[in-house]
């Protein structure tokens, strides 16, 4: 399969999978020879690559950024934040997946653009956490007397319809602008990414961070999480402080060896 000038690995990957289901349903309708090699499983897209570098906000730069915001897209934002969930799944949550009392979102479906389905994979749903954030979920039902088959966060035209992501983005990107923290890729996804780094900073395992992202694999989980170099450094510095520690004790073993290598043997 020939590459197309920037295009990327998950585009190249699911034109993959499209031709092949295309050969699968032929041969199941009788346009393909049964038995056959389907063709697409000769094609090799190669190592998985990205188009633009696949960053995150520090967290000093999230802080500012957000504060320069408003809802509904603040809110959405700290959405994916904290609880890691794709914008599309954010979009395409209604009131009736929204447990007030417990602070929790049923991710159920997902709204891309208007187009409402099934989210991503078996394993994307899944019941998030809310933190913090659910007293301002709590607030926003009761003002905008929130009913069960309703969008949770609509369109200020009137149609009541879900927002779209776009909307969303050019919020974000003109806040980091300002703040002079753009860059190419930032979007609601570099906030979800953020969310799978910082989840095993503060001590999650990469195995919860891949549930609760709904990854279907703990490698997918590997790909978004980003190294940060002030989490380098920590780490760097606890090696550094261990093999100091060791080291503060070390005159005190070697005077003890030595003082056991001149005393009498056997002791009087």
């Amino acid at each position: 399969m020939e590459e197309v000038t920037g295009s990327t690995w998950h585009m190249m990957n699911d034109l993959r999978g499209i031709m092949s289901g295309i050969y699968t349903k032929a041969e199941e309708w009788g346009y393909w020879p049964e038995g056959r090699r389907n063709p697409m499983s000769r094609v090799k897209i190669g190592e998985k690559w990205t188009v633009r570098p696949e960053r995150i906000l520090n967290e000093e730069q999230t802080v500012k950024v957000l504060a320069r915001l408003s809802d509904p897209n603040l809110l959405i934002l700290e959405t994916a934040l904290a609880t890691g969930a794709r914008i599309s799944e954010i979009l395409g949550l209604t009131w009736q997946h929204v447990n007030l009392r417990d602070g929790v979102i049923h991710i159920v479906q997902r709204n891309w653009r208007g187009d409402i389905d099934d989210p991503k994979s078996k394993t994307s749903k899944r019941l998030l956490t809310l933190g913090n954030l659910a007293d301002r979920y709590r607030v926003k039902a009761e003002a905008e007397k929130a009913q069960p088959e309703k969008c949770v966060f609509v369109r200020t035209d009137g149609s009541g319809l879900a927002l779209w992501d776009s909307g969303v983005r050019q919020a974000l990107k003109r806040a980091a602008a300002a703040e002079g923290c753009d860059f190419p890729g930032l979007g609601p996804h570099s906030f979800r990414r953020a969310n799978i780094t910082w989840r095993q900073e503060v001590g999650g395992s990469s195995i919860e961070a891949s549930k609760i992202a709904g990854h279907s694999t703990v490698r997918m989980t590997e790909g978004y999480t980003k190294i940060q170099l002030n989490r380098q450094a920590d780490l760097t510095r606890l090696i550094q402080e261990k093999l100091a520690s060791v080291g503060e004790k070390q005159p005190a073993v070697v005077q003890q060896e030595e003082a056991n290598r001149t005393r009498p043997w056997p002791p009087a």
